[in-house]
Parts: structure tokens; sequence; C-alpha cells
């Protein structure tokens, strides 16, 4: 069986190296992005199955990296889950960046890995399952 594909894009390198290595772990292959740039261009280069993006970036924010996701028509179905510690950014995340899920930062970090396995989860015509 194939491994899936996350990219994490963060720019607090603590949680980056964290995610890392909790998704290594789960068996899924792993690409870093420290910011928005580097995100899109990872998207763009790996089409990961599921990509965990941090609101606040250095160099913009997620609603950056949602639209010029979801712009791109090869990519453009990835599962996108905000995962933050701004919970004030929960009603933008899904109206601006149309984002899959959001998820706070601070949470259980099996239940994070329980929500990227619901998003990625394939069904029989090969589309992606998406959780509300």
């Amino acid at each position: 069986m194939e491994q899936s594909t996350i990219l994490v894009v963060d720019d607090e390198k603590i949680w980056r190296n964290l995610l890392s290595r909790l998704l290594r772990t789960a068996n899924y292959e792993v690409h870093t992005a420290t910011g928005c740039a580097d995100g899109i261009r990872l998207a763009e280069l790996h089409k990961p199955d599921c990509i965990l993006l941090d609101f606040h970036l250095t160099d913009g924010t997620a609603a950056d990296v949602c639209l010029s996701v979801r712009s791109r028509e090869d990519i453009k179905k990835t599962p996108i889950i905000i995962f933050s510690s701004d919970p004030d950014k929960e009603i933008i995340s899904y109206a601006q960046c149309r984002a899959d899920k959001f998820v706070l930062k601070g949470i259980p970090l099996t239940k994070l890995l329980a929500v990227i396995e619901i998003l990625i989860r394939k069904t029989p015509q090969g589309q992606a399952s998406f959780i509300s």
C-alpha cells in the first residue's frame, strides 16, 4: 500500500519537527514548509494527500496558501486542515480559506491524526471523504 503524503506548513520549527515526527511514526510521507511561498511551491511539486497549515505565517496567512491551492485544477481538491492556536480564525478558515477542517493547536495529537485519516480516506470511486 502506498504511503499518503502530508504537507506541513508552519513557520515555527518546533511545530514542524513535532508534526513531522508524529506523522512519520503514523507511516505518512511528510514534507515541510516554513511559509506561504514555500508551501505553495511544495503543494504544486508533491501534490500531497493533505495539507496541515498554520493560519499565521511570516509571509502571509493560510488564506494565501488556500486560495492558490484551490485555484489549481490538479490540487484544488486536496484536503486542507488549518491547525492554529488562534481560535478567532475558525470562521475565516472555512469562509475565506475554504479549509476542510479547523483544529486548534493543543488538542491531543491522536485527535489530529484521526482528523487527517478521515480526510484522506478514499471512497471506492477515488474521491476524498470529507468531514464537517
